[in-house]
């Protein structure tokens, strides 16, 4: 048998340029390769011509690729298939992943990065069943965001879902981690059982024991009965532990316990209680710099950080700020039962210029303010408020970034420094870089085409510059 034979590849999209520059890569690659605009006798084809991959794009006339996932996967469950589409949500991701897709792509993709997505699935051809359960939550629903950094999440969740695994989600206050943990937990194997939530630093000292573990009858003044600790009340379920960062040492040394045994008494009890819990914790603190200080664990950090999440901040996903905004809009106009309002495009402007230090839960209270008091069905920026209408680091930063430049360099240097000029060069490349990113919610390509550069080039000096400067 010939190695091509090894390498057979069906690409299913209803686009026929999609089709061809597939097929051109793909068989530049050593791959044989079959196209079709639509699912119909699927099965039939995958009998008579024995794919090894299949590439199919969501949306398509008829049969769509997650019926197709579903239906191939029950008859052919060793075949990896690698999903594309050009309208990435939440819920697709998720399911798609969870019905067995090897890989989910957008569009437009990197047609190097689709071959080797190929390549990879070739090399892990035998990937394990799928359930196909397609269950996703209301809360899932509430998850907002079409940006790269976004897609990076919703795979993060179809993949961790299943698994049951511990997960720290990592992020700026306000950039929704509760809500992440909870599409976690809703779309997992625990869904039917509890989801508690627990804000580690919101909780005295003196009290967070108990409230995590339980205490007994007469175990300390006030314990007039017993209680139930929140372990306890989601065992078989997911208990979600906000803050990690400020809980307490003592507390910390009975959670890493239970993490590692499973088990635990409550205070003043002498019966061991064992729990069959998930815990997902969170932080927008940085851990590793606790620890350095004493202040937390090594070992429960290792323990806790084995699968992490990192959440964007606003300011890294400007494309998604407008969909956001309609959706807060929305939804309070139907709470208030007030008219459905709307964001002209100079107010959109400055939404997407502002930089959000309160992230998601900033956006959602100033669309509180504007569903409430703007009398107008348009939003213009003079209804925006104060610091966001006249956000002090644009004014400040446009006028004076060369003087700021010029303070820094003078306090930082002296007359004996040698090569300044190279090292402020490091600086301002990785800055560049830093920001094309941004403005292109981490597309390479298209941070390349702002800046002027080649991909390769900025992919070079990705791996020189900005690898210095951390």
């Amino acid at each position: 048998m010939s190695k091509k034979e090894n390498k057979k590849v069906f690409v299913i999209d209803d686009d026929k340029s999609i089709r061809w520059i597939l097929e051109k890569a793909l068989s530049k690659a050593g791959y044989d390769v079959n196209c079709y605009e639509n699912t119909e006798n699927i099965i039939k084809n995958i009998t008579k011509h024995a794919p090894n991959i299949i590439v199919s794009d969501i949306r398509m006339p008829g049969e769509s690729g997650l019926e197709m996932l579903e239906n191939v996967k029950r008859e052919f469950p060793k075949i990896p298939i690698i999903i594309m589409t050009a309208f990435s949500d939440l819920e697709s991701t998720v399911s798609s992943l969870k019905k067995g897709a090897y890989e989910y792509i957008t569009k437009p993709f990197d047609i190097k990065e689709m071959v080797s997505s190929v390549d990879k699935s070739l090399k892990n051809k035998i990937s394990p069943e799928s359930k196909t359960n397609s269950y996703l939550s209301k809360n899932t629903s509430k998850i907002i965001g079409n940006s790269e950094s976004m897609q990076d999440i919703y795979k993060a969740i179809g993949k961790i879902s299943s698994a049951n695994v511990d997960v720290m989600i990592l992020g700026e206050t306000g950039t929704g981690k509760e809500l992440i943990a909870k599409a976690i937990h809703e779309n997992s194997d625990r869904k039917n059982s509890p989801f508690i939530a627990i804000n580690t630093g919101a909780i005295p000292t003196e009290l967070l024991e108990s409230e995590l573990f339980g205490h007994e009858k007469g175990s300390f003044t006030g314990a007039y009965s017993q209680r139930i600790g929140r372990f306890e009340q989601a065992s078989e379920g997911t208990l979600f532990l906000d803050e990690i960062g400020d809980m307490p040492p003592d507390v910390q040394t009975r959670l890493l316990r239970v993490l590692q045994e499973g088990e635990f008494f409550r205070v003043g009890g002498t019966k061991s209680i064992k729990v069959k819990t998930r815990i997902i914790t969170a932080t927008h603190k940085n851990l590793q710099l606790l620890v350095a200080k004493d202040l937390f664990r090594e070992d429960l950090l290792h323990r806790i950080n084995a699968i992490r999440i990192e959440l964007p901040s606003l300011r890294e996903r400007k494309n998604d700020i407008i969909n956001l905004a309609d959706h807060f809009l929305k939804e309070y106009s139907e709470e208030y039962k007030i008219p459905l309002k709307n964001f002209d495009e100079d107010a959109k402007k400055i939404l997407q210029k502002y930089l959000w230090p309160g992230n998601i839960r900033e956006l959602q209270n100033i669309c509180k303010y504007l569903c409430v008091m703007v009398k107008n069905n348009e939003i213009s920026k003079n209804d925006l408020p104060k610091e966001i209408k006249e956000s002090e680091i644009d004014n400040f930063v446009s006028r004076n970034w060369e003087n700021l430049l010029e303070t820094w360099i003078l306090n930082k240097y002296d007359k004996d420094s040698k090569d300044i000029s190279k090292a402020i060069d490091k600086i301002y490349t990785s800055t560049l870089i830093k920001s094309a990113l941004r403005l292109t919610n981490g597309n390479k390509t298209e941070a390349a085409k702002i800046l002027g550069w080649g991909r390769n080039t900025i992919t070079n000096k990705m791996n020189s510059a900005l690898k210095k400067i951390k």
